[in-house]
């Protein structure tokens, strides 16, 4: 266990123990076992073993546990390791259900749903309403040949069972938790390879929240630091004891919400390292997901790699093994959709590729551009609110297909279910989000959605603007550097950088030094424990930030101030222009509370708000000052968790005053 806070300790930046690069990696090399062996079932009572003469794992029949893995092609002397032996070192479920306790699978009926010598997929179904309040069957997958496992979960909520389901997290893990060799791990190729700290320097550190901890050398450590934002060709993390890899491939992210949504990834796990497959989770904003009667949803497949590489400097075969697993997972997103998966929800000889152009008014060249298409509400919050169900970043009961926009405007998005779909557009440096309603996809052809032209919010002549729009905080001062958000608990050096607060000048100041990423509600953010250890004196003195600039004199017309919002917890808003109030926002529009701060990134729920609009004449001729304040403390007031609370703020994506004089 880690020690409660005795000291104070200078604020060091973190990140991994290792570094990102390494020059001169080994060669990844397969396992050589003949590729022709047959794909075998042994049904050992209470568990099945699954072997095709390169790997070999066994399931327990009632709970879809994994309790043994091993590469018995090994060509390296690694074919006896059992990677997944039990105990603390095994794959395993996690639900959490309404509010009640985390569950996992048990009581699942076993059947065996496809067998022949090339592949064998087993089912662990649970359909009793007294063990499990929805229907789950979970599916094993082996194929000829396949250095790896795939797995995927249909899951439904029929009729017989309990009303009033509310699903917040399935997740399924891969612990090697009770080996501490595993220490290697990988999310993207940013971040390049990454140790975790030793196991003594752990159990020496100073808890700073959950998961949150400052290493005997001054270092934050945390899980949160290896989020992802699951955007591009991030397809694939591993974890790794330096040999043998093992790395989570998932080659399409339908249903997981859309091209920006977040979720963790690796990290390390009593002893040793966990991987961690969402399909579903709350942890960045994410509402529960309250399916109505009849509803089903195909999650997965995804794809379990083992890899292993010659024997060398561990570093130098982690990285030999992120490469290949690279390989591997390209070679999963061709294969997408996989057509041996026939359950008919997931229609895989229905898919269409949907194309088409956007052009941005103002923007001839699209820059980091996604197109979405996805099916509208009727989602609701965890209040059970009935959402306007158009916003797809709340949207968990259907599916998103997604693809970047090049910079000509052209997109294609492949796989899509035949439907009926609202398209969703967004690029950087245009503000708001562009949506085309009624995009009729058939079954199996190729869709031309045709060219779509998007005017982008404006109204009038930019007087100034902060921010550009991308959705992020990142372009701000981010203290610890541009990585800060991730490898140090940022919000505490608020009041070390900006001890009077934010006060920018138009023209002058520049954003990246002067605004700082994270506009928290006190004063002093974070909770008693972090700011002891920080050597901070708590101050609950709300936060007013100004923004000053020139502008002429108007006898006439509308002023509008636009803010788009990359992240928000428990926020509220006041903008006052020259000693007037012009704006109250309680609560912010969106998600309460969406993690941002909390969970170390640098954006979450995007949102838009409703454009203040205000007499132009309220501008002075030279100097002009506009405030931006909270309007209470981030209070909760509807039994929401209160872990949030002490990092209550907004991150701003952008904000920006125009007049339109007429």
């Amino acid at each position: 266990m880690s020690r409660p806070v005795s000291r104070r300790t200078v604020l060091g930046l973190a990140g991994g123990v290792a570094g990102a690069a390494v020059l001169a990696p080994a060669l990844a090399t397969p396992a050589t076992a003949d590729a022709g062996s047959d794909v075998t079932l042994t049904d050992n009572g209470t568990t099945v073993t699954l072997a095709n003469g390169i790997i070999e794992f066994t399931v327990v029949k009632a709970t879809a546990e994994l309790v043994k893995l091993r590469l018995i092609g090994s060509t390296q002397g690694n074919e006896n390791i059992d990677l997944l032996p039990g105990g603390r070192s095994h794959g395993y479920t996690t639900f959490n259900i309404g509010t009640a306790p985390a569950s996992g699978m048990k009581g699942a009926t076993f059947s065996v749903t496809a067998r022949t010598t090339d592949r064998i997929e087993i089912s662990l179904l649970s359909d009793d309403a007294t063990l499990l309040p929805f229907r789950l069957d979970i599916r094993f997958a082996l194929e000829r040949g396949a250095s790896g496992l795939y797995s995927y979960w249909l899951a439904g909520y029929p009729d017989g069972m309990p009303d009033g389901l509310a699903l917040g997290q399935l997740r399924y893990a891969f612990s090697t938790g009770a080996d501490p060799s595993f220490r290697w791990f990988v999310v993207d190729d940013a971040r390049g390879v990454q140790q975790r700290p030793s196991i003594a320097d752990l159990q020496n550190a100073v808890t700073l929240q959950d998961s949150t901890v400052v290493l005997p050398d001054g270092r934050i450590w945390s899980k949160y630091q290896n989020s992802s934002d699951l955007e591009g060709d991030n397809n694939v993390f591993l974890m790794s004891n330096g040999t043998i890899g093992l790395s989570l491939v998932q080659a399409s992210k339908e249903s997981f919400g859309g091209p920006t949504r977040q979720e963790l990834t690796v990290h390390d796990y009593y002893d040793g390292m966990i991987l961690l497959w969402h399909p579903l989770t709350g942890h960045y904003g994410m509402p529960d997901v309250r399916p109505e009667k009849g509803w089903s949803k195909v999650y997965g497949p995804f794809y379990l790699h083992v890899g292993e590489a010659a024997v060398g400097d561990e570093a130098g075969n982690v990285a030999a093994l992120w490469q290949d697993a690279k390989q591997v997972a390209a070679r999963e997103v061709a294969r997408w959709p996989y057509q041996w998966v026939t359950d008919p929800g997931y229609a895989a000889t229905q898919r269409s590729a949907v194309s088409g152009r956007l052009a941005i008014t103002g923007h001839p060249v699209v820059r980091d551009g996604w197109a979405v298409l996805y099916r509208p509400g009727p989602d609701r919050d965890w209040r059970g609110t009935v959402l306007d169900g158009t916003d797809w970043q709340y949207l968990g009961l259907d599916y998103h297909y997604f693809a970047r926009i090049d910079p000509a405007g052209t997109f294609t998005i492949p796989a899509v279910r035949p439907g009926t779909y609202t398209l969703a557009a967004f690029a950087g440096g245009a503000l708001g989000e562009y949506r085309r309603t009624g995009i009729t996809v058939p079954a199996g052809t190729r869709v031309d959605a045709g060219r779509h032209s998007w005017k982008p919010v404006s109204h009038g002549t930019t007087l100034w603007q902060i921010g550009t729009p991308d959705r992020t905080a990142k372009e701000f001062h981010i203290p610890g550097g541009a990585d800060g958000y991730r490898s140090t608990l940022a919000w505490l050096e608020y009041p070390y950088d900006f001890p009077d607060g934010v006060d920018f000048t138009v023209g002058v100041d520049d954003p990246a030094e002067k605004w700082n990423y994270f506009h928290p509600v006190l004063a002093t953010p974070g909770t008693a424990a972090q700011l002891q250890w920080r050597g901070t004196t708590p101050d609950d003195t709300l936060t007013e930030w100004t923004i000053r600039f020139a502008a002429r004199r108007y006898r006439a017309g509308t002023g509008h101030v636009d803010i788009a919002v990359a992240g928000a917890v428990f926020a509220t808003l006041a903008v006052t222009l020259n000693g007037t109030r012009i704006a109250n926002l309680d609560p912010l529009p969106g998600v309460p509370g969406d993690n941002s701060s909390y969970r170390q990134v640098a954006r979450s729920m995007y949102r838009l708000l409703p454009t203040i609009a205000f007499p132009a004449t309220l501008l002075r001729a030279g100097d002009n000052v506009l405030t931006l304040a909270p309007l209470r403390p981030g209070e909760i007031t509807d039994g929401l968790d209160d872990w949030m609370e002490p990092m209550s703020g907004i991150m701003y994506d952008t904000i920006r005053l125009q007049v339109d004089p007429r």
